[in-house]
């Protein structure tokens, strides 16, 4: 009898002495050191319980990330360095995966500090929701944040033109730390005024004010260069056979010279408050916009002037 109450009291040393292990196949810390007793249920011996449960067994740093912990790693790695492996068993899940606790921002939270970017890149000229629409269908559903709060920074591509694809970045910062960078699409869809024909016209004739007009429609993906101004379109000659209820392009109509070589110009020139008109003869064709020499038919000396219409210029 005494020989079986000794065996008994050393299995039951031998158990005291133990401790079990379970790991959590999910667990949440705060960013940082992940410690064995955050993701695992410890039990058994008390002193060996507190050593194994201190154990540093990874690190995930940044709200949000996530990081998965093997039984295999700690038993290779850490029980170890505290506790012969033979007193430590583990029993629950094969690995651990780690989460860094966070908050988090919403997708319509992402939207409208995008949003308000934009708004301030297209300006007040713009009309939003008649001139531009603004579109983030690729927008994430929700960004991990600091718990305690965060900073986050929404930035447009210096490429940003205001028309069709383009893309932002937005970065989570943790103080001054950037725990994470996401690059976010979007479209701005832009509508404006451009020149269709009511009138089909022959190759060779001209085009009149009777013969278009306005109408307002979505320029976003328009890779011809539709003409958006009346004046740019009356007068020009057609290059070839234009139909009615064709948007009218640009290089679709030739460009008539605004002045020819050797026709009478007015010459403006402007003297602080004052302008003056004199006149001149052109040395060449131009176009509106172009500069070229004139001979002032007073002085015979030629003067450099930009045409700025039919049969008119500046003094440069």
């Amino acid at each position: 009898m005494k020989q079986i109450l000794l065996i008994l009291l050393i299995l039951a040393q031998i158990v005291f002495s133990q401790a079990t292990v379970a790991l959590k196949a999910q667990a949440t810390v705060e960013p940082g050191i992940i410690r064995l007793g955050q993701i695992a249920e410890i039990n058994g011996d008390k002193a060996l319980a507190n050593r194994i449960s201190n154990l540093e067994v990874g690190r995930v740093s940044e709200p949000g990330r996530k990081t998965r912990v093997t039984e295999n790693a700690i038993k290779a790695f850490f029980i170890k360095s505290v506790a012969n492996s033979k007193d430590v068993v583990f029993n629950g899940a094969k690995f651990s995966d780690v989460t860094a606790r966070a908050g988090s921002v919403s997708a319509d939270s992402l939207r409208s500090l995008l949003l308000k970017e934009v708004r301030l890149r297209m300006g007040e000229n713009l009309q939003e929701g008649k001139d531009w629409k603004f579109e983030a269908a690729k927008m994430p559903s929700s960004l991990a944040t600091p718990e305690a709060g965060g900073r986050i920074v929404v930035s447009l591509s210096p490429q940003f033109s205001g028309i069709g694809q383009e893309m932002s970045v937005i970065q989570i910062f943790d103080g001054n730390k950037m725990i994470s960078k996401h690059n976010v699409p979007f479209i701005v869809r832009r509508f404006e005024h451009i020149v269709e024909l009511k009138n089909g016209i022959r190759k060779g004739e001209m085009i009149w004010a009777k013969d278009f007009e306005m109408v307002w429609q979505e320029t976003t993906f328009q890779k011809r260069k539709v003409i958006k101004k009346a004046e740019e379109a009356e007068g020009r000659t057609a290059l070839r056979t234009l139909r009615a209820g064709e948007l009218l392009v640009d290089n679709a109509l030739e460009t008539p010279y605004a002045v020819k070589e050797g026709d009478v110009v007015r010459l403006f020139a402007q003297f602080g408050e004052s302008v003056v008109q004199i006149s001149a003869v052109a040395q060449k064709n131009a176009f509106k916009g172009q500069t070229i020499s004139v001979k002032n038919m007073d002085t015979g000396k030629n003067i450099l002037a930009t045409i700025s219409g039919s049969g008119e210029a500046w003094v440069n």
